[in-house]
């Protein structure tokens, strides 16, 4: 995919008003964060996107769910730069964006902080050569679980076979339990409680099937 440039990138990211820049100084208060002179059980849940790209996915998840906090995370300047154009404060009070490598996560949210984490359309890498580079090979699954509270759970969707029957085997041999996994997201009940991104809505309107599977980490017996 060819990404467009914006020339003035630094300058939309600078003066948004839901871009956070010294994300690292919230490391375990981002509820507090969020709360500010609410109700003390707000937000009700914290959950994060991997790769938000354009943004739209959170948007929607945002205004559906008042109750719950959301972060996009995004390596990126220019996508960021564009996610950030369709959103405001005033709009979306229970969002925020930040620029970051996953990878680097560790340094901005405390262990068990996130109650759920979203990867949406990622990368595939298709060289086996690249397959550490998928956001749910091994080392990135290790990070999710220690960003992860015990029984958060971690929501993926894809249009790639390939990525999809990867997925679950890194899941299962990483130790996760797959709630669910659906080949064709649209043709469930699960589809019609489902926010779709700027990808799905194409790959939908061009007869793509759309995968999804749910899983948590399984809980470590203690003998």
């Amino acid at each position: 995919m060819r990404i467009r440039y914006l020339k003035n990138t630094d300058e939309i990211l600078g003066n948004s008003s839901v871009v956070v820049h010294d994300a690292e100084t919230l490391k375990g208060q981002w509820k507090e964060y969020f709360r500010g002179d609410r109700t003390p059980d707000y937000p009700k849940a914290l959950y994060l996107e991997f790769g938000c790209g354009k943004g739209k996915f959170l948007r929607q998840m945002a205004q559906r769910y008042p109750e719950n906090a959301y972060i996009g995370v995004e390596k990126i300047s220019t996508i960021l730069a564009r996610a950030a154009m369709g959103a405001d404060v005033e709009d979306y009070p229970n969002l925020r964006l930040m620029r970051a490598d996953v990878l680097e996560l560790d340094h901005v949210f405390a262990p068990g902080e996130a109650d759920g984490i979203f990867l949406n359309f990622s990368d595939p890498w298709p060289k086996e050569r690249h397959s550490k580079r998928r956001l749910t090979s091994s080392r990135f699954l290790a990070l999710y679980e220690r960003l992860l509270k015990p029984e958060g759970e971690l929501e993926f969707k894809t249009d790639n076979d390939a990525l999809f029957e990867f997925s679950i085997e890194s899941l299962r041999q990483n130790g996760w339990e797959i709630l669910y996994a659906v080949e064709d997201l649209h043709s469930t009940p699960l589809g019609q409680d489902n926010s779709m991104t700027e990808y799905e809505e194409a790959f939908a309107a061009a007869g793509k099937a759309i995968h999804k599977l749910c899983a948590r980490k399984k809980p470590t017996s203690i003998l």
